[in-house]
């Protein structure tokens, strides 16, 4: 599956929508899809540097320009073939299914609640209640509802395995104030003036984004220290004994990883997320940005939590049933099974006038024909026939499997072969079936392109690929020398099969 991820960042928008696009990111990445990007996202070197698979400069993937209507985004995606589209923004309205689903794309979308709220192919809401929540039917497909679909990293899977829950005794307590990515409402100056009204003692580490410079207290039982965004801020998580945040996606982090936490409301869409989870017991509430105007009522809620570690153990048991970080996860085998069930049946031609498309269940008998010949046994790795039973049942597993791309291929006159690639840790190793009635031809070496032109378009260039030949196959061998492919150096197995590799 190629899937084009969509969602801006910045000092006014905050860096929620990214960092929840991250975490799609690297579970499709992990699950040997393609990912592109389309959006603003300058200003996040310290979230792709905590990426798997990331640079630490950019994210995983390609990025493109940003759409910022339904137009421009299907044209972006149908131009660069992407499969599905995963939206996270609450701007690019309601209208944005019908376009991507004429060009045969599949529509993912995240709403929180009733912000940014559109039909989809599949929508996602996080939100601790939002499975109970009215939603009106708009004709949308797959509705995952709570927190169980909280589009989480790998670093802060990592982060729950590794927190300890012991505590060590007789100092301070440690406490991580971060007020998103980019402090969009201006909070961190009133959160700190709150912990310092706390007249506790603490040793509290501010996250101070690009741009913001709130003064600290130099005085006073909490001693103040400003760090700069953390590329694993989810470890910094696992060693606070208390975290004050907004009430945005760094909530589900928390959640996940188990830690002690004090909310704030920072914006009006988080008024629902903010009160299902302090009502839930898994956060503390500090209110919104008024309630922080004078610090003394929070900075009360506050001195309650520094001095009390078993209120805080409570907090931390509660949040961690909350979220159990999987849900980047669940969301990507959604879409990659709407796109199965979906996705049209594009044929792809290639310059040697023979067009691929997918392998249906309608090809069985076909297929099973060209696989029980003779030659075709003879010649490949299991050479035992097959009956047609066994066939559908391996075709419609086959079928299923997103490290399998099973190809047939035609000209003018009807089917000539198969081409099937199936992906192995070292790259794309590939099948080629020639239609026992079309041999001698010379259509083998175009087969292949074709195939390879086909690839090329789910996996884009760059992609290693593999050829496994018997070293009595002159005819196989020439026909990949001829297309590029080379011996590995290590000679035939046991077998006598031998392996070739190209770039494609």
């Amino acid at each position: 599956m190629r899937l084009l991820l969509r969602c801006d960042a910045g000092r006014s928008t905050g860096v929620g929508h990214a960092v929840r696009c991250a975490a799609v990111a690297e579970a499709a990445a992990a699950a040997g899809h393609e990912v592109l990007w389309s959006g603003r996202l300058d200003g996040l070197a310290w979230l792709w540097a905590g990426l798997a698979g990331a640079d630490g400069h950019r994210p995983p993937g390609t990025v493109l320009p940003p759409a910022d209507d339904a137009g421009s985004l299907a044209g972006l995606a149908g131009e660069h073939r992407a499969d599905a589209v995963h939206v996270d923004h609450y701007l690019l309205g309601d209208d944005l299914r019908g376009p991507l689903n004429s060009a045969g794309i599949v529509l993912c979308t995240v709403e929180d609640f009733t912000t940014g709220r559109r039909p989809g192919d599949v929508v996602v809401d996080p939100n601790l209640g939002a499975d109970g929540h009215p939603r009106p039917d708009d004709g949308s497909g797959l509705l995952l509802r709570g927190p169980a679909y909280a589009p989480l990293r790998a670093a802060v899977r990592r982060a729950r395995r590794e927190r300890d829950a012991a505590r060590p005794a007789g100092r301070p307590p440690r406490v991580l104030v971060v007020m998103g990515g980019t402090d969009a409402a201006g909070l961190l100056p009133r959160v700190v003036a709150a912990l310092d009204a706390a007249g506790a003692p603490a040793e509290v580490d501010v996250v101070v984004p690009p741009g913001r410079s709130p003064r600290l207290p130099a005085a006073g039982p909490a001693r103040f220290r400003p760090v700069a965004p953390l590329p694993d801020l989810p470890a910094a998580m696992a060693g606070a004994d208390l975290v004050v945040s907004a009430a945005g996606t760094t909530v589900w982090e928390l959640c996940c990883v188990g830690v002690p936490m004090a909310l704030v409301r920072a914006a009006d869409n988080q008024a629902e997320g903010y009160r299902t989870v302090v009502a839930s017991g898994a956060a503390a509430g500090l209110g919104g940005i008024d309630d922080l105007a004078e610090p003394e009522p929070a900075g009360a809620v506050l001195r309650a939590l520094l001095t009390d570690p078993d209120r805080r153990a409570a907090l931390a048991r509660r949040a961690r049933t909350v979220v159990d970080g999987e849900g980047a996860g669940r969301i990507v085998d959604a879409v990659a099974a709407a796109v199965r069930r979906g996705r049209p049946r594009r044929e792809h031609p290639s310059p040697s006038g023979l067009h691929t498309r997918p392998a249906t269940l309608d090809d069985a008998e076909l297929l099973l024909a060209w696989r029980n010949d003779p030659d075709t046994r003879r010649n490949s790795r299991s050479a035992g026939e097959i009956d047609l039973d066994s066939h559908r049942r391996w075709l419609a597993g086959s079928l299923d499997r997103e490290d399998r791309h099973l190809l047939i291929v035609s000209d003018a006159a009807g089917p000539v072969g198969t081409v099937r690639w199936d992906r192995e840790p070292a790259g794309w190793e590939v099948s080629i079936t020639v239609a026992p009635q079309r041999r001698g031809g010379g259509l083998a070496g175009a087969l292949l392109r074709a195939g390879e032109d086909a690839l090329r378009e789910r996996t884009g260039s760059g992609t290693p690929l593999i050829a496994v030949v018997h070293r009595d196959n002159i005819a196989s061998a020439k026909l990949f020398a001829r297309a590029g492919y080379t011996d590995d150096g290590n000679g035939p197995d046991d077998d006598g099969f031998r392996t070739l590799r190209r770039i494609l």
